[in-house]
């Protein structure tokens, strides 16, 4: 959807619609462009589109807006990507309140089957009891396919930004401004490390103001963008909740980190354990062995240990990026068919390097 880009950046930019509202009128119109240019009477057929909304709607000056941010972004290599892209992250796609436009840059790969997106959030008011756990979690998830979500502000986040960088963790920040400006800029030097093994991400535009809701709604793609929420330390209130909330709406697993009752910084982290709003975790086996996740260094071992030809390598290359998969998906993907699939299968089962899953699902073994 790449040459309707301008009209869903300048729909995006519309005062008085949101990302639900956008898709709608997308999906009446069938593009962007052509919501762009429709009347006012069939603007006002769709459910939350008023007088006042389609009054300003197809203004040329949101257009000539989305021109200029197209430009803006090639020349500061930052990728724009829409949710009808196939890059767009899968999971947050699935929200129904996900952002119609998302800003990014760095290396970010947003859907990698194997490769985990773990959020950790907390308060900016960190204590040294919650330092030691983000310490110990990162350390601990060094050997397998994680990349570390947060949003960069004091505290939790950018001790989980610094920590995953420490230990060679991909990791990313959401942002609740633009990439114009890092907030907050005491943290830009580990934004700018980010980069090289992660990146950067945001909805708001180079133009837009920092606004305080912004960082508020933010949260809702820490959440959505990622597997697991783990909050560290909060109090009764404040955005860790918020993004814990998020995350549970969305069905995704969300744990917390004990303390004592009487620690004020415990109260939000014990609040979602009692109400069963979060799993209790104490450390970084906790995530390994409820995941089971794979161990990156057992991926390259592969290679090592075994004699592959080209069709095995080919195989198991695929199996390790797509994970575990149906003999027709395989067949379809690798262009092979499946009596010249099935040999190369058998060979790879009996050097112990995949194995065979009722149904006629493959997948290496760890």
């Amino acid at each position: 959807m790449q040459t309707d880009l301008p009209y869903i950046l300048a729909l995006s930019f519309q005062k008085g619609i949101g990302d639900i509202t956008a898709r709608k009128i997308v999906q009446f119109f069938g593009s962007a462009e052509k919501a762009w240019n429709s009347s006012s009477r069939d603007l006002m057929q769709i459910s939350g589109i008023g007088q006042q909304i389609s009054k300003d709607f197809g203004n040329k000056k949101w257009l000539d807006l989305a021109f200029n941010e197209i430009e803006y972004c090639k020349n500061n290599q930052i990728s724009i990507l829409t949710i009808y892209d196939e890059i767009y992250p899968a999971l947050l796609k699935e929200c129904l309140d996900a952002p119609i436009v998302l800003f990014t840059k760095g290396n970010i790969e947003f859907n990698q089957f194997n490769n985990k997106k773990t959020s950790i959030v907390g308060t900016r008011k960190m204590t040294n009891y919650g330092r030691s756990f983000i310490a110990e979690l990162c350390e601990g998830l060094a050997e397998f396919d994680v990349t570390i979500v947060s949003g960069l502000a004091y505290g939790c986040d950018i001790e989980a930004h610094s920590q995953a960088l420490k230990n060679k963790l991909s990791t990313y920040a959401v942002m609740g401004t633009s990439f114009e400006r890092i907030y907050p800029a005491a943290h830009k030097k580990v934004a700018v490390e980010m980069l090289e093994n992660g990146g950067w991400i945001s909805e708001q535009p180079s133009f837009k103001t920092v606004i305080p809701e912004a960082f508020l709604q933010r949260n809702r793609i820490i959440a959505g963008i990622s597997d697991v929420t783990i909050v560290v330390e909060s109090a009764f209130k404040g955005g860790s909740l918020v993004t814990a909330k998020f995350a549970n709406e969305y069905n995704r697993e969300v744990f917390a980190l004990p303390g004592k009752t009487t620690d004020s910084l415990s109260v939000g982290c014990n609040y979602l354990i009692k109400t069963q709003q979060a799993y209790l975790i104490e450390n970084s086996k906790d995530m390994i062995e409820y995941f089971n996740f794979d161990a990156k260094k057992q991926k390259n071992q592969l290679n090592l240990f075994f004699d592959f030809t080209e069709d095995e390598k080919l195989i198991v290359n695929y199996l390790q990026n797509q994970g575990k998969q149906h003999i027709d998906k395989m067949s379809f993907d690798l262009n092979l068919k499946s009596y010249e699939l099935m040999p190369i299968l058998l060979d790879l089962e009996l050097k112990h390097a995949i194995t065979t899953l009722p149904g006629k699902f493959f997948d290496l073994i760890h």
